[in-house]
């Protein structure tokens, strides 16, 4: 078996232990001889990104997922996304932000700078993206993750589903927020629901973070034909309790609702 790179990896990161966990803007740079290989690429939103770990530990077969907390369970490597394991290669989908003949200007790469590129291939959402895929539970991870690294995880869940950095995505993200701690669970157990209200990018969101599908019974809409403009609610519900979410306003600023008190975006109401 002989992998030859066909690139590599320039980032602001150096040290893996600094790379955040939803990665960085960073640049993908294709060796000279490879570039023919790029034609046609520009049509993709998003690209698949193998890599070569090439600092990772080969011999580690158990480890706990340290940059959320050591106190975690070890668990085998082919069950995480650790990058010490036998065979360190990566898989990270990544959006294109432009390129420059073969420099590709990539977000959310998990990679530090010099890491070998071993091969690019384009995202399909309608093979890569399976939406109805289950993963164990992640309460005990989420719960031991820093509130700011927990709503930055969120927000890409309901960014990859929405497509859109809004407003109304920030406001669902501040739902799943306080309904994980007060229906303490996951967003995506199976027993967790949803019922979505007016603003399709608030409901897209919510989708997006909880997997919620008309398939599974976990997504609800309401079947009222007409909703005064100044009523919207949402819902988010296990067996136990229902979260139930009035907005108040929409303030003007992403990072203002990520930020803001969660009082002043909703009148909380929990059953």
């Amino acid at each position: 078996m002989e992998l030859k790179p066909i690139g590599v990896v320039r980032s602001r990161i150096s040290v893996k232990d600094d790379m955040p966990v939803q990665g960085v803007d960073a640049e993908i740079e294709i060796f000279e001889e490879y570039a023919p290989a790029l034609d046609g690429v520009d049509g993709n939103s998003h690209l698949l990104v193998l890599c070569w770990l090439h600092e990772a530990d080969r011999s580690v077969l158990k480890a706990a997922p340290r940059k959320i907390s050591p106190d975690l369970p070890e668990k085998g490597v082919f069950s995480m996304r650790s990058p010490s394991r036998p065979n360190p290669i990566s898989v990270t989908p990544v959006k294109i932000q432009r390129r420059f003949g073969r420099f590709i200007f990539v977000s959310s790469l998990d990679l530090i700078n010099g890491t070998p590129v071993l091969d690019i291939k384009p995202y399909q959402s309608g093979w890569d993206c399976i939406f109805s895929a289950r993963n164990p539970d992640r309460n005990e991870k989420n719960k031991k993750m820093k509130p700011g690294d927990y709503m930055t995880s969120l927000a890409r869940e309901a960014l990859n589903y929405h497509g859109e950095q809004c407003i109304g995505l920030a406001v669902a993200v501040r739902m799943a927020m306080v309904a994980s701690i007060a229906l303490d669970s996951d967003m995506r157990n199976d027993e967790v629901g949803i019922l979505i209200g007016k603003n399709a990018c608030i409901s897209d969101s919510l989708i997006g973070i909880t997997g919620a599908r008309l398939g599974s019974g976990r997504l609800l809409y309401n079947l009222r034909p007409k909703l005064k403009m100044t009523s919207d609610s949402y819902s988010i519900f296990n067996q136990e309790k229902t979260i139930i979410f009035k907005l108040k306003r929409f303030l003007k600023s992403y990072n203002d609702v990520l930020e803001c008190d969660a009082n002043d975006l909703f009148d909380i109401d929990i059953i």
